[in-house]
């Protein structure tokens, strides 16, 4: 290639192509790499899990062995310049395809890593996708020409799969009958919130809503029927509303009612 920009070009056409080709196939296509092989098992590892680096290691090689026939990415990861074919071409392609990746995948697993090897591996996590990488990249090393085109698709129709199993899901609609608790109290704030009337409305619902609840104990509300304007110091009152059981005076701190307060409403 005559300059990074072509170079990272034929990257990204390279991968888009792939893809592609990945998008026409089915399992049946790929009878040697049946559920029961290694590969198949390599793959999964490899592929299948949260860690997006492993994938991008992976891609990044397969395109460095396209551009350069003679690159070998197990003994010289950043012979390709992996960064630069990465960020400015695959990742591009990644992108339109839908497939899981950040911008810098290879290099958040493989920095500053000549050789892939099991001494790479060791400590990753999870360690057993940095070794599916290494036995995968090494099998396609081995291999001839025909054998390792297999080998490419294959790998390019499992990311696609992949790609599908976690972006292609439907949301189920769930129906109820009654509005839940925490929708009820968003609608009662925004009411209350909305339309204050000098704080008397705040007052009223707040204790309509309390004599709901205690309306079948001993508890009495007591407050909310009187003037909002009359001040707890002059009044004697304990607060603006208050729960008495018999002779025992029960405080009931109004959250709601604050809040007017703060917000400069009419409220003593």
């Amino acid at each position: 290639m005559n300059s990074v920009f072509e170079r990272n070009k034929s990257g990204q056409y390279y991968v888009n192509t792939r893809l592609g080709v990945a998008k026409t196939k089915c399992l049946d296509d790929f009878p040697e790499f049946s559920t029961n092989t290694e590969i198949y098992r390599l793959l999964t590892e490899l592929i299948e899990v949260n860690t997006k680096g492993f994938r991008g290691v992976v891609v990044t090689a397969l395109t460095g062995l396209h551009i350069d026939e003679s690159y070998d990415p197990l003994n010289d990861f950043y012979g390709c310049n992996p960064r630069s074919i990465f960020e400015g071409g695959i990742w591009y392609a990644l992108q339109e395809n839908g497939i899981p990746c950040g911008k810098s995948d290879p290099l958040n697993v493989a920095k500053n890593t000549s050789h892939l090897n099991e001494e790479w591996a060791k400590g990753k996590r999870p360690e057993s996708a940095a070794t599916a990488v290494v036995k995968f990249l090494s099998i396609v090393m081995d291999s001839g020409r025909a054998k390792r085109a297999r080998l490419i698709d294959f790998f390019f129709f499992r990311l696609w799969k992949y790609a599908e199993s976690v972006t292609e899901y439907k949301l189920a609609k769930f129906e109820s009958l009654t509005n839940s608790r925490q929708v009820l109290g968003n609608k009662l704030i925004e009411f209350t919130l909305k339309y204050p009337e000098s704080g008397k409305l705040p007052q009223f619902l707040v204790s309509q809503l309390l004599s709901g609840v205690f309306g079948t104990s001993a508890i009495e509300v007591i407050g909310g029927k009187e003037s909002v304007f009359g001040t707890n110091t002059t009044s004697k009152k304990p607060a603006d509303i208050w729960l008495e059981v018999g002779a025992w005076k029960l405080i009931y701190t109004k959250l709601l009612l604050n809040q007017c307060r703060r917000k400069g409403w009419m409220i003593v």
